[in-house]
């Protein structure tokens, strides 16, 4: 009996192997992206730590050190100066957050990026597993019409050797 043999199927096995690599990229692309995004939120913690510390410091400016002692000029100057050192620590901060962003926004492009050529790879898989499926039942069919006009034969000469005197 004749087999199926599909005239593509090393097309089909290429883009089913083409499929579990964009889906192995698509892991690695979420994977980056939690990654960053957990980045994203120690830096915004830190942030939030400085003007913690920076709201602190303030509150504590012109608190004296100690029941009865005055402040000093010069220790009122150096906590305010300390002030000022926390805010453009806070600055820094804020740049990196806003970096962390930009890099965050990157990966999520490439995270939809990656989902797109998933999508592709699966529909040109999809599309020709329909092509083999149509292609196996046609030939199938082809072979179910060939046996059945071999049995048609076999039984017309079986009906002409009876009919036939001997």
């Amino acid at each position: 009996m004749a087999q199926f043999t599909y005239r593509l199927q090393r097309l089909l096995e290429q883009k089913e192997e083409a499929r579990k690599e964009a889906e192995r990229e698509l892991a690695r692309q979420e994977h980056e992206l939690e990654a960053q995004r957990a980045a994203l939120r120690s830096l915004q913690q830190h942030e939030r730590e400085l003007v913690e510390r920076r709201e602190q410091m303030r509150r504590d400016l012109l608190k004296q050190p100690d029941e009865g002692v005055a402040l000093a000029a010069g220790e009122v100057t150096k906590r305010s100066e300390d002030v000022k050192v926390v805010g453009l620590q806070i600055e820094d901060a804020n740049k990196d957050v806003s970096s962390q962003r930009v890099v965050v926004e990157q990966c999520e492009a490439r995270v939809q990026q990656a989902i797109r050529c998933v999508e592709e790879a699966r529909r040109e898989v999809e599309v020709l597993t329909k092509h083999r499926t149509k292609q196996e039942e046609r030939f199938q069919r082809a072979l179910q019409v060939q046996e059945e006009l071999e049995l048609d034969e076999i039984g017309n000469v079986l009906h002409a050797a009876r009919r036939r005197p001997i």
